[in-house]
């Protein structure tokens, strides 16, 4: 599913009609009016994420201590508290990773039932000659489709950015403990 929407998304990175567009005056401001409602959400979040990423990046860490504390002196004591910590955090890491999900769609589903709100509100108030002439179905289903591929948009791109985010971190705490290991050992 996620390898469909990201092909999507590559491809407007090439278009240049994409590419050169600007945002308009006034359109962030518009956006960031939206997401106030959320901002203690997606502080929590945020924090959900950051937390998800140390845990994500200490696992290799415990394993090079379990293999040089544990491991090599045989100090089974060492190994199976260390076993038990990762244990713990796997864990701690799932529990994460649940209320992580619950305030995702609390947040995206929140959004998008103000945005539908917000423009089917708007169309409302249109004068009755505006729904003589235009087609009713074909407008609702466009307003529809429209918000839909807005909720869309928002998440699968907050999911693969996080998910990059976490690959990102997750390397370069490999490369930073792999380093220290191996400059230790020489």
């Amino acid at each position: 599913m996620y390898a469909n929407q990201w092909h999507m998304m590559r491809g407007f990175s090439r278009d240049p009609s994409v590419t050169r567009q600007r945002l308009k005056r006034g359109t962030v401001r518009r956006v960031i009016g939206f997401a106030r409602p959320y901002r203690w959400d997606l502080a929590i979040f945020l924090v959900i994420a950051a937390l998800d990423a140390v845990i994500t990046v200490s696992y290799p860490v415990l394993l090079g201590v379990i293999i040089d504390k544990g491991i090599l002196p045989k100090r089974t004591g060492v190994v199976l508290a260390l076993a038990g910590v990762v244990v713990g955090l796997a864990l701690f890491d799932a529990i994460l990773s649940i209320v992580s999900r619950y305030f995702t769609a609390r947040v995206g589903e929140g959004l998008i039932y103000d945005l539908r709100t917000q423009v089917f509100g708007h169309v409302q108030r249109q004068p009755l000659a505006f729904f003589t002439r235009a087609q009713t179905g074909s407008l609702v289903s466009r307003l529809n489709s429209d918000v839909i591929g807005a909720q869309q948009a928002l998440t699968s791109t907050r999911s693969s950015w996080l998910w990059c985010w976490r690959r990102c971190s997750t390397t370069r705490g490999w490369l930073r403990s792999s380093r220290w290991c191996c400059s230790r050992c020489s």
